[in-house]
């Protein structure tokens, strides 16, 4: 039996609306702030100014539903920022312990929105979806407006220059990694909605997917896009998700048969791309381990050996900080978890590890309820970005997809409060979500 909720009203509601309103335009702001960055040269700090509004918006709502959920979040927060304090006693660098805090923030602006997402399920799980469902829409609007703009030659290119002589296409978007992120996240979405509308047009709608991969021209957008495309009917199984069904068997044949396209007219594809020329290159160079990675590993290997040369007691258990990272080697992995390891130490590790199990955690819990919207397509779209994550990086280190996959997730878990299973953190949820 499904519980009774308050109707939504008052300064709580106000809020509430506000905050979505806010995340929705999200991808409209990075877009006007791309432009100031890359097209002008300026950077008004547009962006980063609107995250950190909507960041203290979203705190001071937490607050005002649980100050003890509040005050978990602020003594994570504190704890994290230990290894760049100590960097910044030792080096005086004011404006690296800035940038240190402001990555933090990116760190864990996905958790702290789910958080708010799991406290508003409390008073309003279906307005939380339908909202939410809101944003997705816009969100996708502004994408394919974006890529759209970039196919008619306007806006950047995701590698190389900006003036026609770059791969691939990311509208006016600043970072094109963080693209291909936003393109994991809002056409996994809107697959998964056609699927549960038409199937036909589910299959109408999977080439522009393809096409949209292409476009981008990253490795995570291109492989992401063919993943999407055959993982979201299978996910949607739900509580057969793991059995061998039918539908299991079926999609064996446009599995093969794509493969078998694919090695007609995929070589002539990225050379017209210009692709081609930068995976021989990198295989030649650095073998297939250097085609996945793009010499990340090597980034990953030279900063281990300096790590072990320099690294004291308390920057292995506390981290360096991102600019006491770059004091001696690459602030940057580009790998997430190392990354957020390396930057905030142990605790980052573990904080990492501790929101992968918690959103694997709830949208797996959400697929297996039979009336679930939205639990299949956010397994699948965490299980991608995870994956992107470790052999890209630039997900959960993002700002600009961290309020959304906290979004995504919040609304798996309103399938479980609508379903009545709401204990999908045990112990946990009444310890720090409470």
């Amino acid at each position: 039996m499904m519980a009774l909720y308050p109707k939504p009203s008052g300064a709580k509601f106000a809020f509430f609306q506000l905050t979505f309103l806010m995340i929705a335009c999200s991808l409209i702001v990075d877009s006007v702030n791309g432009f100031f960055l890359l097209g002008i040269g300026i950077d008004p700090k547009l962006s980063a100014s609107y995250k950190l509004l909507l960041l203290v918006l979203v705190l001071f709502q937490i607050g005002a539903y649980s100050v003890r959920a509040l005050a978990a979040l602020l003594t994570c927060i504190l704890l994290l920022l230990i290894g760049p304090a100590v960097s910044l006693v030792e080096t005086l660098d004011v404006g690296a312990f800035i940038n240190d805090f402001i990555t933090l923030l990116k760190v864990i602006t996905a958790f702290i929105v789910f958080v708010y997402c799991v406290l508003v399920c409390r008073h309003w799980p279906s307005l939380l979806q339908k909202y939410g469902k809101w944003c997705c829409h816009l969100s996708f609007a502004t994408l394919s407006l974006n890529l759209s703009l970039g196919v008619l030659g306007f806006g950047f290119s995701s590698y190389g220059k900006s003036d026609g002589e770059g791969i691939g296409v990311k509208g006016f978007f600043y970072a094109g990694n963080e693209v291909s992120g936003v393109f994991i996240l809002f056409f996994g979405t809107a697959l998964h909605l056609l699927w549960q509308k038409s199937k036909f047009g589910y299959f109408l709608f999977s080439p522009f997917v393809l096409i949209a991969g292409l476009l981008i021209a990253t490795k995570s957008a291109m492989l992401s896009a063919a993943v999407l495309i055959f993982a979201i009917p299978l996910f949607n199984e739900r509580n057969r998700l793991l059995n061998l069904t039918w539908l299991k068997v079926k999609m064996m044949l446009p599995i093969i048969l794509a493969g078998v396209v694919l090695a007609l007219v995929l070589v002539p594809l990225l050379e017209a791309t210009g692709l081609w020329e930068r995976f021989v290159w990198f295989y030649q160079k650095k073998g297939v381990i250097g085609i996945i990675m793009s010499g990340r590993d090597e980034f990953v290997i030279n900063a281990l050996a300096v790590f072990q040369q320099y690294a004291s007691l308390s920057e292995i258990i506390f981290g360096f900080g991102r600019g006491g990272l770059g004091l001696i080697t690459k602030d940057s992995m580009e790998i997430d978890p190392i990354d957020v390891y390396f930057w905030f130490g142990i605790a980052g590790g573990l904080f990492f590890l501790f929101m992968l199990t918690i959103f694997t955690r709830t949208s797996y819990l959400a697929t297996k309820s039979k009336h679930s919207l939205w639990g299949p397509s956010v397994l699948v779209i965490n299980l991608i970005l995870f994956g992107v994550s470790i052999i890209a990086g630039h997900i959960l280190t993002s700002g600009m997809l961290a309020p959304f996959i906290g979004l995504l997730n919040g609304m798996a878990y309103a399938d479980l409060c609508r379903s009545d299973s709401t204990d999908i953190i045990p112990n946990a949820s009444t310890k720090v979500l409470s």
